[in-house]
């Protein structure tokens, strides 16, 4: 059993990787992942999360080129958010790799309309980071593969991957051995608490 400490300092020293070696963890610590965020909780014990692992660096340029040309050939529209017109510019000069260069990626997925699909990912996420960290590699959570996700260059990619036509992107997960200095926790001064 783990303690309370352990866990707490577990949670505590995660950090989102944004820099990645290239060497491919073991196959059994990536399984272990993996197994992690099929034991997170969903709704109803519903467990229809799909979890999507790619390794092949082969695979993971292919769709580094599909999200550059989505992003590549959007216009910029009044109102975009910043984060996206920055992806289109950088798209538009040339290839954007949003998994930091990490040698796999995980995608969830989920049932299209389903009320739950985002939650019962968001969980698989968070446990699949913290079993991450717990095997010495890091991680950072992918939002631009939900965002973009019905765009029909990565439409097709994914159900060419294993993805099928009734479900959704809900989350992505980069992981690999981390290649950034660590860093301390940053003081919490957000996320308000409030007991009644």
């Amino acid at each position: 059993m783990v303690s309370q400490k352990d866990l707490f300092e577990l949670i505590k020293s995660r950090r989102s990787t944004r820099s990645f070696k290239a060497e491919l963890p073991p196959r059994d610590a990536l399984e272990r992942i993996v197994e992690a965020g099929r034991y997170a909780p969903s709704g109803n014990n519903n467990q229809t999360t799909r979890f999507i692992v790619i390794t092949s660096q082969e695979k993971l340029g292919e769709l580094r080129q599909v999200l550059t040309g989505v992003w590549a050939n959007m216009p910029i529209k009044e109102g975009m958010p910043p984060p996206l017109v920055g992806l289109i510019q950088k798209a538009k000069a040339g290839p954007v790799d949003v998994n930091y260069g990490a040698p796999a990626l995980i995608i969830t997925a989920n049932k299209r309309g389903y009320v739950n699909a985002l939650p019962d990912c968001s969980c698989a996420l968070m446990n699949m980071m913290l079993m991450a960290q717990s095997e010495g590699l890091g991680g950072c959570w992918i939002n631009q593969y939900r965002l973009m996700g019905d765009a029909p260059p990565l439409r097709r990619f994914m159900e060419e991957a294993g993805l099928p036509e009734d479900e959704e992107i809900c989350g992505a997960l980069a992981l690999g051995y981390i290649d950034q200095p660590a860093s301390e926790p940053l003081p919490r001064k957000g996320n308000p608490v409030v007991y009644v």
